[in-house]
C-alpha cells in the first residue's frame, strides 16, 4: 500500500467529490502531474489540485501537492493559477513552502490584478486539511494552497511579511475566493 494511498479520501473529505482530471499530456509533452477539480456538495466553488507534483518535490521537508479554491465561474481562473505555478515548479525542479510569494512582472489572470499567489494554508478548511497523514498518524504529504494575490499585496508581503497582509485580509473581509476582489495593498 503507498503511503499516499489515502490522498484521494483525503481530498474528497475536505474539498469535495472528484471530478475528473486533466491529462498528463499537453501539447507535446507530457509534465509529471494531472491537474484534479473538486466539487463541494453546495457547488458554489471549485477547487482545482495537483497530483503527481510530490513526486518532483524530494528534498522538501514533506512531498507536496498545490491547490486552488475560487468561485466556480473561476473554474479557469484556478486552473490557470495552478497549473502556471505547477510548471513552474516543475520545470525548475523547486519547492515551495508555506509562506513563499510566486509572482509574475505582469497581471498572471487575465482581466483580473492578480499577479501571482501566496503559498498558504488553505483559510477555509483548518490545519488537518493541509497535512496527509497515514495510517499511524505520521505526515506523508503538504497540501500548499495559492492564494492569488496582486502585486501590491505581495510587495506588502515582501516588505513587512504575510501577517500584515492577512491582518488587512482580515480588516477588509476580503473574499480570498474571488479573483475579482479589490487589492488591500
Amino acid at each position: 500500500m503507498s503511503r499516499f494511498s489515502e490522498f484521494p479520501a483525503h481530498v474528497e473529505q475536505y474539498l469535495g467529490r472528484i471530478r475528473g482530471a486533466d491529462s498528463q499530456e499537453t501539447g507535446s509533452r507530457e509534465r509529471g502531474y494531472h491537474l484534479v477539480y473538486c466539487d463541494p456538495p453546495h457547488g458554489e466553488h471549485v477547487s482545482v489540485l495537483t497530483n503527481g507534483l510530490r513526486s518532483h518535490t524530494a528534498g522538501a521537508p514533506l512531498p507536496h501537492e498545490l491547490v486552488c479554491t475560487l468561485y466556480r465561474e473561476q473554474e479557469l481562473h484556478a486552473r490557470h493559477l495552478t497549473g502556471v505555478i505547477a510548471e513552474l515548479l516543475d520545470e525548475s525542479n523547486s519547492r515551495v513552502g508555506p509562506g513563499a510569494l510566486i509572482m509574475n512582472d505582469r497581471a498572471l489572470l487575465p482581466e483580473t490584478d492578480i499577479s501571482g499567489a501566496l503559498a498558504a494554508p488553505h483559510p477555509y478548511l483548518g490545519e488537518d486539511f493541509d497535512v496527509l497523514r497515514d495510517e499511524s498518524g505520521q505526515a506523508v504529504l503538504r497540501l500548499i494552497t495559492l492564494l492569488p494575490i496582486t502585486r501590491g499585496e505581495a510587495q506588502l508581503v515582501a516588505r513587512y511579511g504575510s501577517d500584515v497582509l492577512y491582518d488587512r485580509w482580515e480588516q477588509y473581509e476580503t473574499d480570498l475566493l474571488d479573483v475579482f476582489r479589490p487589492s488591500v495593498a
